[in-house]
């Protein structure tokens, strides 16, 4: 097995800049939420963070959210309630701090989701490093599932000059985020990234269920390797190809987009008369864009229904490929080799972690093919 199958790491050669370097106590007390005899708190919202894959709160009705927040009238009930669980989000700052200590208020608490351990609801995920070499914090489990509302954690960096990656909760939700700085370090602007976001949308499958941790899921994975921010709208047995989702995705700055919805569509009647019309809408606003198309993963050889739900996300792709279109297609019943499939999911449904990195393998070459040209 290739030891770098998502390409050798390479650090950023972003020069950071001493002009640029802020200590805790010169932050505007406009964003200082907290101090202890250990750290000053900054609010995240604060302009040397850099906010990833959702749109920052400031332009965004205050809120940690991934659709629009001022058109919830448009949204279903289930949208309405999963766009504040921040799947796909991250903050990123440069710093010398020997350690930093994040304080969060949940949004959603006591999810009760049994099939998925409490790191991957509600756990936050810290990588040191820049560009694609970035290497995971593990030393402490930021767990934040003790008490689900408000948590403390504090996490130990090397104490030498490094970009920190902070990957959100999948499911937990963020009412409001500090970062607690030690005295006497700095912090800057991160590296810029290589690409611009990469977007995903689909089911509780793409949103990260039910992987151990956020950085396991698929979409996360290969946006590390890409060195992009990654827009995850992955709905938990809702995303029925809702043309305002579409729409939202149309209207942002991206790479490419992984169009991974096929799962949660109500029949197959359903999926036929959504899928092509969802892909239009995202087309119309990226005419140039690549786009991925992916049939939903199986866990043991594809039955009728699987094999008719992937003909028509085949169809798709076959029209947009027909008339030009920067078209890609990987086929979900090829996710997994045989013959012990059982070991990628957790319920024959949600692929686990081991699930989740056979699904970037599988994504990863036409994703790196398509934005490299």
């Amino acid at each position: 097995m290739d030891d770098f199958f998502f390409g050798t790491p390479k650090v950023n050669e972003y020069k950071y800049k001493k002009d640029n370097f802020i200590k805790p106590d010169e932050i505007s007390v406009d964003y200082i939420t907290g101090k202890d005899d250990n750290y000053t708190y900054i609010d995240a919202r604060f302009p040397i963070f850099e906010i990833g894959g959702i749109k920052h709160p400031d332009e965004n009705g205050g809120e940690y959210y991934r659709l629009d927040a001022d058109k919830k009238e448009k949204y279903t009930d289930a949208h309405k309630w999963l766009a504040q669980s921040t799947s796909g989000g991250s903050l990123r700052f440069y710093t010398n701090a020997e350690n930093v200590a994040l304080k969060v208020t949940y949004r959603a608490c006591n999810l009760g989701m049994h099939h998925f351990c409490d790191r991957g609801v509600y756990g936050f995920d810290m990588y040191i490093g820049s560009g694609t070499d970035r290497r995971y914090t593990g030393r402490q489990m930021q767990t934040f599932a003790d008490d689900p509302k408000e948590n403390n954690q504090v996490i130990d960096l090397p104490g030498e000059a490094t970009e920190l990656l902070i990957e959100f909760p999948l499911y937990g939700g963020i009412e409001r985020l500090s970062v607690g700085l030690p005295e006497g370090c700095f912090i800057s602007k991160p590296a810029p990234r290589k690409y611009k976001p990469c977007a995903f949308y689909g089911s509780s499958i793409t949103q990260g269920g039910c992987v151990s941790r956020p950085g396991n899921m698929y979409s996360n994975i290969l946006c590390r390797a890409l060195d992009c921010d990654n827009v995850n709208l992955g709905f938990s047995g809702s995303a029925f190809g809702e043309l305002y989702a579409a729409e939202n995705l149309a209207s942002r700055e991206l790479s490419c987009f992984v169009m991974d919805y096929d799962y949660n569509a109500l029949s197959l009647e359903n999926l036929e008369s959504t899928h092509l019309p969802f892909y239009e809408a995202v087309r119309k606003g990226h005419p140039a864009m690549p786009i991925i198309t992916v049939s939903h993963p199986c866990f043991g050889e594809a039955k009728e229904g699987d094999t008719a739900r992937r003909d028509i996300v085949k169809a798709t792709h076959d029209m947009a490929l027909s008339r030009g279109d920067n078209v890609y297609f990987v086929d979900g019943c090829d996710f997994f080799p045989m013959p012990h499939r059982d070991l990628f999911a957790v319920d024959n449904l949600h692929p686990n972690d081991l699930g989740n990195y056979y699904m970037a393998r599988a994504i990863w070459p036409l994703l790196s093919k398509a934005l490299k040209g």
